[in-house]
């Protein structure tokens, strides 16, 4: 028989909500960390004992609260950021709902001692009961306490991870929060030691460094990007990589989210096996146009129009990789300078069979080569590596991964295009037999093979290649690759065309030990910054490496 229904005591009710709030010790500085910055503090301490599961405290040079105000801040949704419904459309604070202090205080021993300037005030509380307020002595501020989390709820206790873990969830708020306010100084203190202390007036680039000791000569990137009422800034330092997107922030109008819209076109750009870069992304939108009430803990947002962030975003993505396309070249001519590159086959380059196969094979752009002599070398090494010079270094360039990043744009335009010029005839046909399953499969995606620049036709048992994408080396091998991609479960998700582009790129690409003659390796170059990304492969592997001469100096003692 069912129980009869009954309404529930505060203090049930209270633990309810607090379980929504808050999680763990991260849920608590940030719920800390909010009310600070709200209440205008310009300086702010953050001390933990044991990474947060033995006490917390948030210290602020804030306004402070009175007496009246200390006891209403620890009643349920009481607030002084909102007074009526339309209010949620145009929040400018970071907190709003009236149930930060009465969570954390539910489910700890929990401590308020603040000053509005005139008179200084303590609260104390257990598991959300009141035990005492009385006068004491404090500069204009508040400092919060909050001990022994979860100590009335010894099941949620067991849940939190080890002190390492925890202390690295509330780096990653705090030092969100210090990317969105630049003019507040953060100091944070584990277990009596000092782990970093961010000064005001820093910019953002300069904030990162200290923040992760990160030396002057490693470069950073930033572009900006705008789609209809939603404005984007990128910071990107590409040398600096995780395998977690621990250090990765994504700022809503200043609070930090997560937004898997956001995220996946910054991921998919700049990630890669190499890792997670460094990265600031910061969304400055209307507040109508974003609503922050989706999540009990503030943790995600939802867009009124999610296509328009999106474009932003990816503007923003463009304009990061052009600026860092200028930062490596020279605009002057004094480094190397890549060719314009064109759709036209040009004339003969040189005489003899060799010579004109490969120049079909991998057409040139069209008036050649700049060959002055501002235009610097590039050297093939190991038959893998390409070198050259930049105006402020020199960069190493991993050759097949380099290819695929040109044959997979070449090969997503001719997909798009559907036309023959994403075609390049053979001198000779190729064939070889297949059995009856890859024969198949070769009639099933005929269509799309076609259109990525694949030609062929079948006899008996036997295919016969006649055309391939431009620029592919081993038009069997990327066929073959192909059809094994297409079979394989892990990468269902991938988009078909997608799928086509990366399994040719990788295949037809020139591989480790294939030699290149200086014309193919400068033509090589030449096409790989004209592409979107020449940084990355396909599969987010860099490219290229970039060392200064400053480095290279230091290598050397001098």
């Amino acid at each position: 028989m069912q129980a009869p229904i009954r309404v529930l005591s505060d203090s049930v009710i209270n633990l309810i909500s607090a379980g929504e709030v808050v999680e763990r010790p991260a849920s608590v500085v940030k719920e800390l960390l909010e009310n600070a910055l709200d209440a205008g503090a310009t300086e702010i301490t953050v001390e933990l004992e044991q990474g947060g599961r033995k006490s917390i405290t948030v210290r602020d040079n804030g306004c402070g609260m009175s007496r009246h105000d200390l006891l209403l801040s620890v009643q349920r949704h009481a607030t002084s950021k909102i007074t009526q419904q339309s209010d949620l459309a145009s929040l400018m604070t970071l907190g709003f709902r009236g149930e930060a202090l009465p969570s954390i205080a539910a489910v700890t021993h929990f401590s308020i001692l603040s000053s509005d300037g005139s008179e200084a005030w303590k609260l104390r509380m257990d598991g959300g009961e009141l035990r005492d307020v009385s006068p004491a002595a404090r500069t204009r501020g508040t400092t919060i306490t909050a001990s022994g989390l979860f100590y009335n709820q010894p099941a949620r206790r067991r849940f939190l991870r080890r002190q390492s873990t925890e202390l690295s969830w509330v780096e990653k708020y705090v030092t969100g929060c210090s990317l969105a306010r630049t003019d507040v100084s953060f100091k944070f203190i584990h277990n009596g030691r000092e782990l970093f202390y961010l000064v005001a007036g820093q910019s953002v680039p300069e904030r990162l460094r200290s923040r992760y000791g990160i030396p002057g000569e490693n470069r950073y990137v930033e572009s900006k990007g705008n789609s209809g009422k939603t404005d984007v800034k990128l910071i990107w330092f590409p040398d600096n990589r995780w395998n977690r997107k621990t250090h990765q922030y994504i700022l809503v109008n200043g609070r930090l989210v997560y937004a898997g819209l956001i995220s996946g076109p910054l991921d998919s750009a700049l990630a890669g096996p190499a890792g997670y870069p460094l990265l600031f992304c910061s969304v400055v939108i209307p507040p109508g146009f974003v609503d922050v009430n989706v999540h009990p803990a503030k943790r995600e947002v939802r867009f009124r129009e999610p296509s328009s962030v999106r474009s932003a975003v990816e503007s923003a993505l463009g304009d990061l990789l052009d600026s860092r396309k200028k930062a490596m070249l020279s605009p002057t001519g004094s480094g190397y300078r890549v060719a314009s590159i064109r759709a036209e086959k040009t004339g003969k380059l040189s005489e003899g069979l060799f010579r004109t196969a490969m120049e079909i094979q991998a057409p040139l752009p069209a008036g050649g080569y700049d060959r002055s002599e501002s235009a610097f070398p590039i050297v093939q090494i190991g038959r893998s590596y390409l070198v050259t010079s930049t105006e402020t270094g020199i960069a190493l360039i991993d050759q097949h991964a380099a290819h695929e990043r040109i044959l997979f744009e070449t090969v997503m335009n001719s997909i798009r295009d559907g036309s023959e010029s994403g075609q390049q005839k053979l001198l000779l046909p190729e064939n070889v037999k297949l059995d009856g399953e890859e024969l198949d499969h070769l009639e099933d995606y005929r269509a799309v093979l076609n259109r990525a620049g694949f030609e062929y036709h079948i006899e008996d048992d036997t295919l016969i290649l006649t055309a391939v994408p431009p620029g592919t080396f081993h038009g069997i091998s990327a066929l073959r690759e192909i059809l094994r991609s297409l079979q394989d479960p892990e990468n269902e998700d991938m988009p078909l065309q997608e799928r086509v582009a990366a399994a040719a790129a990788c295949a037809g690409a020139v591989k480790f030990g294939d030699s290149l003659s200086p014309v193919e390796t400068r033509h090589l170059v030449d096409q790989l910054f004209s592409t979107s990304d020449p940084f990355h492969c396909p599969h987010g592997r860099p490219t290229l490496i970039e060392i200064s001469f400053e480095d290279l100096e230091e290598r050397f003692g001098r």
